[in-house]
């Protein structure tokens, strides 16, 4: 049976071991979104900051939906006037005269004998692909 090797990029060398232990070895210490500033000495001073936060996000909060709002009432007037133009466009169109020639509309000369012959030779193609993958499998397994 043929096993397979390993990728370059799978083999351990020196550099990636030291790399994976350094890696290990360094602590990241990351902070969260939200900064807590000073950190309080009491309880009070903790209760008073939190509230101060919980304030500040409300405030925050309360900005984007003002101006979510303002960007959904645009839009709504877009499609508004999108809507009124589109509305006067038939109008206008049955104002217009279309003159059409008399020739006869083209004819494809191959008709729909094409599309069938095509989906035959893409199955043909498809089973020929699966027969010979079937057969590559059958020889890896020697």
């Amino acid at each position: 049976m043929i096993h397979p090797t390993l990728h370059s990029n799978a083999r351990f060398s020196w550099i990636s071991v030291t790399a994976i232990l350094f890696l290990l070895a360094v602590a990241i210490r990351t902070n969260a979104g939200v900064s807590l500033g000073s950190i309080a000495t009491n309880a009070a001073e903790a209760e008073q900051q939190r509230t101060i936060q919980f304030y500040d996000a409300e405030l925050s909060l309360q900005r984007k939906l003002e101006v979510g709002k303002e960007r959904y009432e645009r839009r709504q007037a877009d499609r508004a006037k999108a809507i009124e133009a589109m509305a006067a466009e038939p109008a206008t169109g049955q104002k217009t005269v279309i003159i059409q020639s008399v020739t006869a509309p083209y004819v494809n000369k191959m008709g729909a004998d094409t599309l069938s012959w095509t989906l035959l030779g893409v199955a043909a193609l498809g089973l020929g692909f699966i027969v010979g993958l079937r057969y590559y499998r059958s020889r890896q397994d020697w």
